[in-house]
């Protein structure tokens, strides 16, 4: 068992990546912000002109009678339904659970927002621009804190899925999909690759019926964000040149954690999301790209970029605060396991 949080190297350096391993990549031709260790009621007509006295109605057949009821009662239905259906999308900030052991999320509205980081933003790399509006159409919901480790526990022991060995550092060995370090229900889940990740998404949209998927790039940016433009979506630590530790679970003991830390153990932004800069770094579905040319604008995930690589956001608890900004962005290959990589998980509505 490790005794103290390891440090692994702050990053105070321009070459970095989470996870606590180097990154050599012979492509590599951009510096990248890398932690160094690696419906209105319906009108009723009435008739334009009014019925001739010559003109006669004749008397209808009872099958007719029963015909034109059930019609009518059908249509009466149909408009009860819609409107139904309208009053039933939940409001911006509404929390809900599909299943006792699914995800708890929380609704976010539809709206614009401004992605990636201005040039003059302290940390910022070229991957994280061209700044670039992108517009959900559609309220969805996200989960409010990253996939829980009793969460995954429950889908583990309904699909009989064995967890594989990961991650072979010295005190950072991920054994059956276990860290070293004392992992509660309530702490993020971590130690599974993409492709375990999106087979969990997968699991839960059959369980529930519901529409869930992996979170885009561009959605985990938008509730990170919370309605919030610069780095952070709340202040600096008072006193301090460059600390959240009042915020956030990142490296140094400040944070009052040594590893990863409980959901809720710290304040949630505006739209109600936890985590969003810190505990552990999470899985997202899109595909690395070293800048946003022509990156979507619907907030879809980006699948044309090296899909060899996926992109992972927010940071995690051995890292230095300059890489849990909003717009940082990170990435690694889908078989990549770590006790300091979750995920979140996303549905429509």
């Amino acid at each position: 068992m490790v005794d103290e949080k390891p440090h692994g190297g702050r990053c105070g350096e321009p070459r970095c990546r989470p996870g606590g391993a180097h990154r050599a990549r012979p492509s590599e031709q951009r510096s990248r912000s890398r932690p160094l260790h690696g419906a209105a009621r319906p009108a009723y007509l009435t008739p334009a002109h009014p019925l001739s006295p010559a003109f006669r109605f004749l008397p209808l057949r009872p099958v007719m009678k029963k015909m034109l009821f059930t019609l009518s009662l059908t249509s009466l239905f149909g408009l009860f339904l819609s409107g139904t259906v309208q009053a039933a999308t939940p409001e911006a900030g509404k929390v809900f659970k599909d299943c006792k052991d699914c995800p708890e999320m929380v609704v976010l509205p539809a709206g614009t927002f401004t992605m990636g980081a201005p040039e003059e933003e302290l940390g910022r790399q070229p991957d994280e621009g061209p700044m670039h509006d992108v517009t959900f159409a559609k309220p969805f919901a996200i989960s409010r804190f990253q996939v829980l480790s009793g969460e995954w526990d429950a889908y583990i022991k309904s699909s009989g899925y064995k967890m594989p060995d990961g991650d072979t550092r010295p005190g950072r060995e991920c054994k059956a999909g276990k860290p070293r370090y004392p992992l509660g229900p309530r702490q993020p889940a971590v130690c599974m690759d993409w492709n375990e990740a999106k087979a969990y998404v997968a699991w839960l949209s059959k369980k529930t019926g519901k529409s869930y998927r992996m979170v885009s790039e561009a959605a985990r940016e938008y509730a990170a964000r919370g309605g919030s433009k610069g780095s952070f979506p709340f202040p600096m630590d008072e006193g301090k040149t460059y600390g959240i530790a009042k915020h956030a679970n990142t490296y140094g003991p400040e944070d009052g954690f040594s590893y990863t830390a409980p959901a809720g153990s710290y304040s949630p932004n505006d739209f109600g999301i936890y985590d969003a800069h810190g505990n552990v770094y999470e899985w997202t579905a899109d595909c690395e790209t070293s800048n946003y040319n022509g990156a979507p604008t619907d907030g879809s995930a980006w699948l044309a970029g090296d899909c060899t690589w996926k992109m992972i956001r927010g940071n995690d608890w051995t890292e230095a605060p300059i890489f849990s900004r909003s717009g940082n962005r990170n990435s690694r290959q889908p078989d990549v396991r770590g006790d300091w990589l979750g995920f979140r998980v996303m549905r429509d509505l």
